[in-house]
């Protein structure tokens, strides 16, 4: 890397945490004034009509209480389904996911791995997150032991060995008929 680039990338990223800082910042301001008179909310969102959405100022709040980490507003996990497992967690806990702290996640075959949570699946973010903390290991067994037994309850359509389209049928490989089902294809068609 370049003395240019090096010099550009260390101009961003003190750029972008201050941008951090002054969205913690102002959400720290809105919640005073909103603690104080509730109503003040509406004449924030007047105010700041032209460059903050409505929806943000949650969003606002939420950071200025520290029940969200800011990183999640500004990206810092982009899949939804994802976000919405570490948006219940508490704030200490978010803090150490952007942190980049790697958890303890088991597999299947009881191997136990460290990952880091920013670039898990969904499946492994909902199998460590319980909604309020990071699972257990035992915990984790538990629920993928019930994730097992619900999969397998689960009833599978009967795969036909044939289609129906268009007044043809397509027979897949490998396809024996009984006289039973040859009536029913016919009654079908």
């Amino acid at each position: 890397m370049n003395e240019l680039t090096k010099t550009k990338i260390d101009e961003f990223r003190t750029a972008f945490a201050a941008g951090i800082n002054g969205i913690v910042k102002a959400g720290e301001i809105y919640v005073e004034a909103i603690d104080v008179d509730p109503a003040i909310a509406d004449t924030f969102r007047a105010e700041f009509a032209d460059c903050i959405p409505a929806s943000a100022w949650s969003q606002f709040e939420a950071v200025g209480r520290k029940w969200i980490h800011p990183k999640m507003i500004m990206g810092g996990m982009t899949d939804r389904a994802k976000a919405v497992h570490v948006k219940r967690l508490p704030y200490s806990t978010q803090e150490r996911i952007f942190n980049r702290e790697r958890f303890d996640l088991l597999t299947g075959d009881g191997t136990i791995l460290k990952i880091d949570m920013l670039e898990a699946t969904r499946d492994q973010v909902a199998q460590l997150c319980d909604g309020s903390a990071i699972r257990s290991i035992p915990a984790q067994k538990a629920w993928l032991e019930a994730r097992k037994v619900k999969e397998a309850q689960t009833v599978k359509p009967e795969v036909m060995p044939y289609t129906i389209a268009g007044g043809k049928v397509l027979f897949r490989k490998g396809t024996e008929l009984t006289r039973q089902e040859i009536k029913r294809l016919l009654q079908e068609m």
